[in-house]
């Protein structure tokens, strides 16, 4: 089936939105991308957000598939759902093809949800730039406008704290301000971001910080306490991150976790595998995964020498 055949099929919602038939829109040609761009006009902008979410769903199973195109694509939609679902749809991508129209939708979009998903995005390239993985200019632009959107004091909190958390990586006397000062705002989701960005710093300078929030009395401010902690990487802090596995909070748990497969070490691998014994299905497959995690550091090749 072709992709223009397949797209009017996909107008019919009558139509089940079927795996086989997506995976046609994975790395598609110039030819095919523009049969894909003459169809897609036609489709309500449910049935365009229920596919994108869809193909969001896809990727994040199967690292293989690329519908980059199409989520790219759909940055330019009229619909606000649609364009804020295509940018979700990039949160992993690499290519700098992508980085003007985030950042022109991060300015310039009508839509409060669109521009903070966009700063999360952004937060992924500016990532990159601090492993040389993006062109300076590419690096500049980013930083450059997620700074302004943290001067601006008409921007809703929502994207400010999503460009606080993505600015962090970029590291800078100006950037440690703007994280002391939301850590000290009255908003606690300002707070938040805050401790998520000083993990993001890779800083060790904030360690007694995160490490102190890691017992404070509200959950969510623990959740990102152990995110970040996990995020600088220090292994003379996984007892920490041990106690934090039986808090009272489910999503603290995880999060604690998560954080001991990013740090690894011999510690962290042990108390992982006793989480695969609390007979916590969530917890539990957390674990594996955060094994897994650690494995793969440990082995990368996927072999390991013997004598």
């Amino acid at each position: 089936m072709t992709v223009q055949k397949y797209m009017k099929e996909l107008s019919d919602e009558r139509n089940p939105l079927r795996h086989s038939d997506l995976l046609q829109l994975s790395s598609l040609s110039s030819d095919e991308l523009t049969e894909f761009k003459e169809e897609w006009a036609s489709l309500s902008p449910d049935r365009k957000c229920e596919t994108l979410l869809r193909l969001v769903e896809l990727s994040e199973e199967n690292l293989e598939l690329d519908f980059s195109a199409v989520f790219h694509t759909c940055l330019f939609d009229d619909d606000d759902q649609v364009r804020e679902t295509a940018t979700r749809g990039l949160w992993e991508c690499s290519d700098r093809v992508v980085i003007r129209p985030l950042v022109n939708l991060f300015l310039g979009d009508p839509s409060d949800d669109v521009r903070a998903a966009a700063a999360i995005s952004l937060g992924k390239f500016a990532e990159r730039a601090q492993d040389g993985k993006v062109l300076p200019r590419d690096a500049e632009l980013v930083r450059q406008a997620l700074l302004s959107t943290i001067g601006d004091e008409l921007a809703d909190i929502e994207t400010k704290r999503r460009s606080i958390e993505a600015v962090a990586n970029f590291g800078s006397e100006e950037i440690e301000e703007i994280i002391r000062e939301a850590y000290g705002s009255e908003d606690a989701r300002l707070r938040q971001s805050a401790i998520y960005a000083m993990g993001r710093t890779s800083d060790s300078q904030w360690l007694p910080t995160v490490l102190e929030d890691a017992r404070h009395d509200d959950p969510a401010i623990r959740y990102e306490a152990a995110t970040a902690i996990g995020l600088l990487g220090d292994e003379m802090t996984v007892p920490h991150l041990i106690s934090l596995v039986k808090d009272d909070d489910s999503l603290v748990q995880l999060s604690a976790v998560h954080a001991l497969g990013t740090i690894g070490g011999p510690l962290a691998k042990r108390a992982l595998l006793q989480c695969l014994q609390l007979g916590d299905e969530a917890l539990e497959e957390a674990a594996q995964a955060a094994l897994n995690n650690v494995e793969f550091d440990e082995d990368p090749l996927g072999f390991t020498f013997q004598n």
